[in-house]
């Protein structure tokens, strides 16, 4: 989407607070003052709301910055915070003023804290606990008050840490092992937070604000932005490897396929990373690093080479080995969109694939990715989702596909362009959505440039976890009555709009809500989301997901409809499919179970807002009893059916078939044939 001469002229006056490129590589803390100045003030003008920086926003920042810190009220003690609050509505003139020095007061007495209750883990890992003396434990501790006194903090810590080695007991942890976990994971917390420079405070301050305003702006320094800008275009420049940080190693997670370790072949899965070289340079030590600072080390450009060595356990012991891989571009191939053709009822043995059998194209899309630079460099050759699902949608006419179902679950969105071109696959040259800036400046409708690839039956899954993008492609094809919508009672509820304002390099850049977003019918999707033409039973219709429960969303409301024509007429088919689908639910074991897990949550869990020792080990002796029957129950069924080897192996796909997807399948096979 372009952005405002306004907003342009915002982020001109912005550049204006940052030093000169020279300067800042000098600097150990970029966010000085007059750069937070500079931000907290730009924010402020260029966010959607419009709503000035004040002493309501101040105590609602407080809030967010000692949450960010101690969610669960373990850490800070009654008095610490009653010393903190004397300035929650000072908040604001600090940040306009650019001064930082409370967020960095309040860091050091949380880093002090922290030490104090790993002494005290220390100390009560030498006791001996007695799970047959019962307990209670309050399970979100959020709007539990902060402990009064050291001593009140000590039995809290003391009754978390029996429950927490009572949990992994009951995953057959033993004592000693369980005890062992415990240690290395707050000794692993203080070590991350001990490393913490002043900018790293600084920034969660400054998302503490840009939070209070709504919960998807944010500001990216420089690392989140480099891992953004990988999550959207699916792709990076590096070796290929998956790494994760634990007691002081960074160790290799994973080997990405197809990627320069993979082809380099030594770097395997396990091995620590003790020292990291660039190019011919002497290897440089990154034993206790943070794992941030690891990775920017590993990454570079495509075509130079990093030097890295590594600590491998052997039977023997450990040996070390020193090694140079050339870095290049990895593509993140498990969040592209998938395809594969099914076939509907599927075949047995039995009954072969028989003639009234449909073939449905299925297209798997995680998100809407795009790779903006290359588009920029490239306009008619570059990655995107929008691209892929046309290539697929044209494999699948040629393929004469019956119907098509494309899965937009737990598809949290990205780019809004490939939202409106993926629409107009569908849908062609119509208005998709109306977008409108900050204030109501601007009203802008968004009309799709693509034509339509695809005209035939169409269904969109869908679930709680659909959000943004998916559910602009979600509204569109129900407004134009062009797809049966199936999944989960709606989607997510987010219906605003992102926009990156990169900052000079190595200070980040902000993503700032500009706009919100609104369906042709003029309705928006903000906290209701989209709603399914098709309900299946499902523990998130229950759970307390989406937009309308977090902090500070925007409110919903509509505009007027613009003028577009249906290209379908799906309400007349509707009530007979949901009759249809709604026996086969009833029938399946599979959505009884669902609904017997739904009902079990809503009287038993839901509810619950303590739980004991001696409950806790009830209910998994229950778990065990009931999992020891479904496996023998399983077992047998089994050993009477010598095919259910043949059938596991002809099911193996490349997308999963879940139930869900062949509830959604027997749906589309029910519409072709009312057609």
């Amino acid at each position: 989407m372009k952005v405002s001469n306004y907003l342009l002229l915002c982020l001109a006056l912005l550049f204006l607070f940052f030093p000169s490129f020279s300067a800042a590589q000098d600097e150990k803390q970029k966010l000085s003052g007059p750069v937070v100045k500079g931000i907290v003030e730009q924010f402020v003008a260029m966010h959607y709301a419009q709503k000035p920086l004040d002493d309501e926003m101040s105590a609602k920042i407080f809030s967010l910055f000692m949450n960010r810190l101690d969610p669960a009220h373990y850490y800070f003690l009654a008095t610490d915070v009653a010393e903190f609050r004397k300035y929650e509505t000072r908040l604001d003139d600090m940040l306009l003023r650019g001064n930082t020095k409370l967020a960095l007061d309040i860091f050091e007495r949380f880093k002090k804290r922290l030490s104090e209750r790993l002494a005290m883990m220390e100390e009560f890992m030498s006791e001996d606990f007695d799970f047959s003396l019962d307990a209670q434990w309050t399970l979100e501790r959020d709007e539990e008050p902060y402990p009064a006194t050291t001593e009140e903090a000590r039995e809290i810590w003391r009754t978390k840490i029996k429950f927490d080695l009572l949990t992994l007991k009951l995953t057959d942890t033993s004592l000693e092992d369980g005890k062992e976990r415990l240690m290395k994971r707050v000794r692993g917390l203080w070590k991350d937070f001990s490393q913490y420079e002043n900018d790293d405070v600084v920034s969660i301050f400054i998302n503490s604000m840009a939070a209070a305003y709504d919960p998807h702006s944010s500001y990216l320094a420089a690392q989140d932005l480099k891992n953004f800008d990988i999550s959207i275009k699916l792709s990076l420049e590096g070796i290929g490897a998956v790494l994760r940080w634990e007691d002081g190693y960074t160790v290799v997670n994973s080997i990405v396929p197809g990627g320069a370790a993979a082809r380099h072949g030594k770097l395997t899965a396990d091995d620590r990373i003790i020292a990291v070289a660039q190019g011919d340079e002497a290897f440089e030590s990154v034993i206790d690093m943070r794992l941030n600072n690891v990775v920017k080390l590993i990454r570079g450009k495509r075509g130079t080479k990093v030097g890295l060595q590594i600590l491998r356990k052997t039977k023997k012991g450990f040996d070390t080995l020193k090694f140079v891989i050339v870095r290049e571009k990895i593509v993140l191939k498990d969040g592209e969109a998938q395809s594969q053709i099914f076939e509907y009822p599927p075949p047995t043995e039995s009954n072969e694939t028989s003639a009234a059998a449909k073939r449905i194209g299925v297209i798997k899309l995680p998100s809407f990715y795009v790779d903006f630079n290359d588009r920029r460099n490239n306009p008619n050759n570059y990655k995107s989702s929008s691209r892929d699902v046309k290539e697929l949608l044209q494999k699948f006419v040629a393929e004469n596909v019956d119907g098509v179902i494309l899965d937009l679950r737990s598809n949290g969105g990205g780019g809004l362009d490939e939202a409106i071109n993926m629409a107009g696959l569908f849908i062609g040259h119509n208005p998709v959505v109306i977008v409108r800036q900050s204030g109501g400046r601007r009203v802008t409708v968004h009309r799709s440039r693509e034509r339509a690839v695809y005209d035939g039956p169409l269904l969109i899954m869908l679930n709680r976890y659909s959000a943004s993008a998916s559910e602009i492609l979600a509204g569109a094809m129900h407004d134009f009555q062009r797809a049966l919508l199936v999944g989960d009672r709606t989607t997510f509820g987010k219906g605003t709009v992102q926009n990156i304002f990169q900052l000079p390099e190595g200070y980040g850049a902000l993503k700032v809500t500009i706009a919100q977003f609104y369906r042709v019918s003029g309705w928006s999707t903000q906290n209701r989301g989209v709603e399914t033409s098709l309900i299946l039973p499902s523990i998130s219709n229950v759970r307390d997901v989406g937009e309308s429960t977090l902090d500070n969303a925007l409110p919903w409301r509509s505009i007027d409809p613009v003028s577009y024509r249906v290209s379908g007429n799906l309400k007349k088919v509707l009530p007979e499919l949901q009759q249809l689908s709604q026996q086969r639910v009833v029938n399946s074991e599979f959505f009884q179970k669902v609904n017997t897990d739904v009902e079990e949550f809503l009287t038993k869990i839901k509810p619950l807002k303590y739980t004991s020792i001696l409950k806790m080990q009830e209910d998994d002796l229950r778990r065990k009893t009931q999992r020891d029957q479904e496996l023998a129950s399983a077992d047998e069924k089994a050993a009477d059916d010598d095919s259910s080897e043949k059938e596991f192996e002809a099911e193996k796909t490349e997308i999963q078939r879940d139930e869900y997807l062949n509830e959604g399948m027997a749906i589309l096979d029910d519409y072709i044939q009312l057609q």
